[in-house]
């Protein structure tokens, strides 16, 4: 889902590049503000479901080390690594369908998982259900010069 003025390919591209959009399997949001001092966000409850509403984050000092996940046969596979369990953790969950986060100063940054007990149209697995991702939120801890 993209906030765009225009449906054309130059105002979508802005608006993606701006980070105007959300990824969803079915869940809509209404609303997704953010500021200096966190993100809040709003579900349309109008198609029914009930909510919960995750916010994923990473604090500051989190352990930057990793290890090479094995093949089968012990060797490493190339397209990803293990990382520490402090990176991307819930740091809030709200049942509902409004939730705010209020930013720590310890915060390197904080997204928002929603998701729905309404089941997914089109599974990729059994029992999955309807879900939503906003971007990536800087906190107060981000180094921006990196």
């Amino acid at each position: 889902m993209v906030l765009a003025n225009k449906l054309e390919p130059t105002a979508l591209i802005e608006a993606l590049e701006a980070g105007r959009f959300y990824s969803s399997t079915g869940v809509k949001l209404v609303r997704v503000v953010s500021d200096k001092s966190g993100l809040e966000l709003e579900v349309d409850a109008s198609e029914g479901g009930n909510f919960r509403i995750d916010f994923i984050g990473t604090k500051e000092n989190f352990p930057r080390d990793s290890e090479p996940v094995l093949s089968k046969e012990g060797k490493p596979v190339l397209t990803t690594r293990k990382y520490s369990p402090e990176i991307g953790q819930v740091l809030k969950s709200v049942t509902g369908s409004v939730a705010k986060y209020d930013f720590q100063p310890d915060d390197v940054y904080v997204r928002a998982r929603i998701i729905s007990t309404k089941p997914h149209h089109n599974p990729s697995y059994e029992g999955e259900r309807q879900r939503a991702w906003v971007q990536p939120v800087m906190g107060p801890a981000a180094n921006q010069d990196e």
